[in-house]
């Protein structure tokens, strides 16, 4: 095994969309604030790159666990861990070969062992369209060929050195939930989910497809709470944006810059606003880069209103009329909360066959008068007009 004196700090060896590289000052001056004395939490691995930093300073307080839903990025990372003369060995094998047609051929491949399946990630990591990691429905990359001059297949210095970072972790493929069920007092714990889009795309359907919706972003900022009421450190990152601002409403909320260079779309990389949220007070003389985010009523989607409040029923019948909207190949556009508002009087409407019920805060954001029928939850915020 490798010797971590004869390597370099080590640093992300994949090139991940949201990696923190940009973030890592900050990120790092969160941790020092919050001074965990338990163990590390890193739900959403990506990149790695806050763990990474943490283990080149020698500032991991104890025993780590790392985990993701992707079953491809956690073997590559166990690969790393436990097989990283194997991995390094494929590595330069792919590297000499490399052209677009091996690349298709790599693509295509379905290795089983684990050092052939990490050394087939990082080589489409490495090679792909832009570094953009992206499956399909069924689990399949499908990125296509990028065309670089030279692209660097193997680090083999980095690779020892992460190899060496990674040994004593706990790798697993897990749900956010799992990953976190025994977190405890002084444990420290980063989310860093896919993020909610600032765009004006639909907010019912999948975030991604690895499926994260809106439904699983409010799960997510419950489960933050309740570890914190626990004791742990919980520090969470996502867009800028109102529905974020919503679910962590009644947390420490703040607006740091960051620059984004994977994208599938070129116009959506550069500097870019992001929230970080966290489960204590930061002490903003030592963190200028992170600012309040602003803390009066924001105008919410209606999809994002049903979520933050509850109404995870009412967003399902929505995201079905949707679907079937977009299988036919229909661009209809609907103003959900005159759907949900019924009828003047009050009654139900009906699209697509699917009866919608009637919710009072529809019918206050429309303008309508109240009716005793109309559904209504203890607690829930009314929607800005």
């Amino acid at each position: 095994m490798a010797n971590a004196l004869n390597h370099p700090p080590p640093r992300p060896f994949l090139k991940w969309a949201g990696g923190k590289r940009q973030l890592l000052p900050v990120l790092l001056r969160v941790v020092e604030q919050m001074a965990p004395s338990g163990r590390y939490f890193e739900p959403f691995l990506g990149g790695g790159a806050l763990f990474f930093a943490l283990a080149r300073d020698g500032r991991l307080p104890g025993a780590a666990r790392l985990t993701d839903v992707n079953d491809h990025l956690i073997t590559t990372y166990i690969g790393v861990r436990d097989a990283v003369d194997d991995v390094i060995l494929l590595l330069r094998e792919h590297a000499r070969r490399h052209d677009e047609a091996y690349f298709y051929a790599i693509r295509a491949a379905q290795p089983a062992a684990i050092p052939e399946r990490a050394a087939r990630v990082i080589y489409l990591n490495q090679t792909c369209f832009n570094g953009l990691y992206r499956e399909n429905s069924k689990g399949e990359f499908n990125t296509p060929f990028g065309r670089y001059a030279k692209p660097r297949i193997l680090d083999e210095r980095n690779l020892r050195s992460a190899s060496v970072a990674l040994q004593r972790v706990d790798l697993r493929v897990a749900d956010f939930a799992a990953a976190t069920a025994d977190v405890g007092q002084g444990d420290f714990v980063y989310f860093d989910p896919p993020y909610i889009p600032l765009s004006a795309t639909s907010y019912f359907t999948a975030y991604s497809a690895a499926g994260f919706t809106l439904a699983q972003q409010a799960r997510l900022a419950t489960l933050a709470r309740t570890l914190a009421a626990r004791g742990a450190h919980v520090v969470v990152s996502n867009s800028a944006s109102d529905g974020v601002y919503a679910l962590y409403r009644d947390r420490h909320v703040y607006r740091v810059q960051a620059r984004r260079n994977v994208n599938s779309d070129a116009s959506r990389r550069g500097e870019v606003h992001e929230a970080l949220i966290t489960s204590s007070a930061l002490d903003l003389k030592v963190i200028p880069e992170a600012q309040p985010a602003p803390r009066q009523a924001t105008r919410l989607r209606a999809g994002q209103w049903l979520i933050v409040n509850g109404y995870t029923d009412v967003v399902a019948l929505i995201a079905r009329v949707e679907r079937r909207w977009k299988r036919a190949g229909k661009k209809t556009r609907r103003n959900w909360w005159q759907v949900l508002a019924g009828d003047a009087q009050g009654q139900p409407r009906t699209v697509e066959g699917i009866r919608f019920p009637v919710l009072h805060a529809a019918r206050i954001r429309m303008g309508l008068p109240e009716v005793a029928t109309a559904l209504r939850h203890p607690g829930e915020e009314p929607p800005v007009r």
